[in-house]
């Protein structure tokens, strides 16, 4: 059962599933949908800039571009959380997050 939308400027990304922790990060299973293919692109450069671990201005300036009008709508009724991270593996099926 999945535990969170992802939602950027109104429109459905996808939905996380909750599958573990990795204190202060959840882990878990990312379910996208069709839209989440028009930024895809910018998970995965972020991704890369994340991974490289050699610029994080660079991996900030890459966060803050794509966290524009980011939600997590939890599912179990409580209010949207606006400010967050999140990961989303290469796959476009593997997520962390933290808020």
């Amino acid at each position: 059962m999945a535990h969170y939308r992802v939602i950027r400027n109104g429109v459905l990304l996808g939905t996380l599933t909750r599958t573990g922790s990795d204190i202060p990060w959840w882990e878990g299973e990312f379910d996208p949908t069709p839209e989440f293919g028009l930024v895809r692109s910018l998970f995965d450069h972020e991704r890369e800039l994340l991974d490289a671990d050699e610029n994080i201005d660079a991996w900030g300036t890459a966060w803050d571009e794509l966290s524009v009008g980011h939600v997590l709508q939890p599912l179990d009724g409580r209010e949207p959380i606006t400010e967050f991270l999140l990961h989303i593996e290469e796959n476009g099926r593997r997520a962390s997050w933290r808020y």
